[in-house]
């Protein structure tokens, strides 16, 4: 079956729903709503079902994927359910409480390029990103704008694209450059300049690094950049600064 896939960002609303208080998802254990969602989607693995403000609509997790859905219907909607009225958005709430934490130690560091912090700090991100991504160059500007740098110990992985061909030659710039890999990547993703000078280590071959990177990411379910993973295990996907900036801040 050909499931079509309409995004909605803060649309699902109801006053009357929201009036008493910010709504609580909670896991459904009707078979008959199980059983429903199980023949729409009977390629996909179902972790639980839960409730929402809408008759008849659940939230289906489905490994790191949220999908909405009503019984009456063959639609699935993707997005953020988000109540104006109390600032409270249901599709983060289900991403905290269902996404289970990463063992970090199985992340290989040793190919990423450190961004060491003051030796007080034990805070850790460990960062996939593209060089040439925008919402990565996006997001490193606000770790460097925010502090970021000075409040955690920053591991970056290289993971570039195939959408964008330059990604790799410049990734091999800061994974192989004589002097300071940091200065180079943030030459690409802060100043925005591309064709920085570099003086790179000769016969430096970052191909098994990034096979290894990319071989990490697929285990992990990353399939873009920038992707985050924080000291405690969580995973923060996209350019996401106020959840990277909680995590360092919290005591």
């Amino acid at each position: 079956m050909k499931i079509k896939s309409i995004l909605i960002a803060g649309l699902m609303i109801s006053r009357l729903a929201f009036a008493e208080g910010a709504f609580i998802p909670k896991v459904t254990n009707d078979k008959k709503v199980s059983d429903y969602f199980h023949k729409l989607l009977p390629t996909t693995t179902i972790n639980n079902i839960y409730t929402t403000p809408y008759p008849d609509t659940y939230a289906v997790i489905a490994g790191n994927n949220i999908l909405y859905g009503n019984t009456h219907s063959n639609y699935i909607f993707v997005g953020h359910m988000f109540d104006v009225y109390s600032r409270t958005d249901i599709t983060e709430y289900l991403q905290k409480k269902t996404t289970p934490k990463i063992d970090i130690s199985k992340i290989n560091v040793s190919d990423a390029l450190l961004s060491k912090a003051p030796e007080n700090v034990n805070k850790k991100l460990i960062v996939f990103i593209d060089p040439d991504c925008p919402y990565c160059r996006q997001l490193e500007a606000q770790i460097y704008q925010q502090g970021i740098d000075k409040k955690a110990n920053i591991y970056y992985m290289m993971m570039p694209l195939a959408m964008h061909p330059n990604a790799k030659e410049h990734s091999t710039n800061i994974l192989c450059s004589k002097s300071d890999g940091l200065a180079v990547l943030k030459e690409y993703m802060v100043n925005n300049n591309d064709n920085p000078k570099v003086n790179i280590s000769k016969d430096c071959n970052i191909d098994p690094v990034l096979e290894r990177t990319g071989s990490t990411a697929r285990a992990l379910g990353i399939n873009g950049t920038p992707a985050i993973v924080t000291g405690d295990g969580t995973m923060i996907m996209g350019a996401d600064i106020q959840a990277i900036s909680e995590y360092v801040n919290k005591k």
